[in-house]
Order: structure tokens, then C-alpha cells, then sequence
């Protein structure tokens, strides 16, 4: 809160004004997913950074290789004998309060957020001696890791294959009216965001 009113104070009055469960996660009356980033993008990006370049169709094919390529490494990872029956991501830790184990909770707010039984519910577990396992979502088990990447990324046929509609290979794609390209050279690294702009790594590895 402190660096948003650094930016803009009217903006941390706002965001206590609509209330905690608009936008926190901790206090949200429903059961919110995961925060979406971008970081795929990014990586995407980084890999891909000099392939843009490439005419249409080379990127497409360069990115299905590449895509069937991750998913085949992520399997073979999935299916390798480092696993047991919950995935390495499935660790997460936070500050002993109230706990549910019926209805997998407590009230430090990180059971329910993560999924995962917090520290707190470890504790509980522990004492009982009861299996952790099964206060876990389904979506950090093995299985699931493995439904991830069950659906290959194949390689296309010889383009004398391809079974492609009259309508589609009769259609003409030109490029697209007007428009000034701007002076200088195309950017090709992405926009830094305000953390990452002001952040000490940051400026020591720019120069």
C-alpha cells in the first residue's frame, strides 16, 4: 500500500473503500484461481526474440516445434521417478492459529487460498499423525501434472498433405494499408514494469 500511494494516493483510498474482498485474495468471498502473470509470455518472447523475424509461416512452424518440444520434456519430467503422488510445486509455506480440516481451513487464510495445508495444518496433521495428502487439490497431484501434457504437439505432414478448403487456398493476404513505420529500430525487448525499472538488479545489469 505504501508504494501505491507513492504513485498515487487516491488510489489506496479507492482500493479500501470497495473493501479487502474485491481484490485480495485472502479475504475474497469466492474461490479465486491463481494470479495470472506473464510470465509464458515472457518466456515466449526471450526464445522467440530473433525468430520474429522470420516470415510468417517459419514462425508458426518454429513455434509448434518448439512447443511440441517443452511438452515432451515436461512429460518425460512428469513421468520420471522424482515424483510421488504430489507434484514438487505443491510446497508452500506461511507464518498457529484455528484450523478445519474438515473444511480446509484456518484462519491465517493460506489453506484455503492455496489449496494446500499451511503450517498450521501440517502442525495439526503432524500431532494426529494423519497423511497431509489428502487435504491437498487434486489439481497438484501427479495425475493431473500428467493430464497437462497427455495431448501431443505433432508434427505437420508434407505440405503436398494438407487438406486445405478451396475457399481458404483461393483467399489473398496482403499486407495492411497505410501505416508509417516508426524511425529507429523495431523494439524487440519487452516494456519493463514500474518494480523492475526501479529495482537495483535491474539497474546494475543494464549497463
Amino acid at each position: 500500500m505504501s508504494k501505491i500511494e507513492e504513485i498515487d494516493p487516491r488510489v489506496k483510498a479507492y482500493l479500501y473503500d470497495i473493501g479487502y474482498h474485491r481484490w485480495s485474495r485472502v479475504y475474497a468471498t469466492v474461490n479465486r484461481t491463481w494470479t495470472m502473470t506473464s510470465i509464458i509470455v515472457e518466456s515466449l518472447n526471450a526464445v522467440t526474440k530473433y525468430a520474429r523475424e522470420l516470415p510468417i509461416v517459419e514462425l508458426l512452424e518454429y513455434m509448434r516445434t518448439l512447443l511440441e518440444r517443452w511438452t515432451k520434456e515436461k512429460l518425460l519430467k512428469a513421468k520420471g521417478e522424482g515424483f510421488n503422488k504430489l507434484h514438487p510445486y505443491s510446497t508452500r509455506w506461511c507464518e498457529a492459529l484455528i484450523v478445519c480440516l474438515e473444511n480446509k481451513r484456518c484462519s491465517c487464510g493460506q489453506f484455503q487460498l492455496d489449496e494446500l495445508p499451511c503450517p498450521h495444518a501440517l502442525a495439526t496433521l503432524r500431532h494426529m499423525d494423519e497423511s497431509f495428502e489428502q487435504y491437498c487439490s487434486p489439481y497438484y497431484t501427479r495425475a493431473n501434472l500428467l493430464r497437462t501434457y497427455e495431448i501431443p504437439v505433432n508434427s505437420l505432414p508434407d505440405e503436398s498433405k494438407w487438406n486445405v478448403p478451396q475457399h481458404i487456398s483461393e483467399e489473398v493476404v496482403n499486407p495492411p494499408k497505410g501505416g508509417k513505420r516508426q524511425p529507429g529500430r523495431p523494439q524487440k525487448e519487452r516494456y519493463k514494469i514500474y518494480d523492475e525499472i526501479n529495482s537495483k538488479k535491474y539497474k546494475d545489469n543494464k549497463f
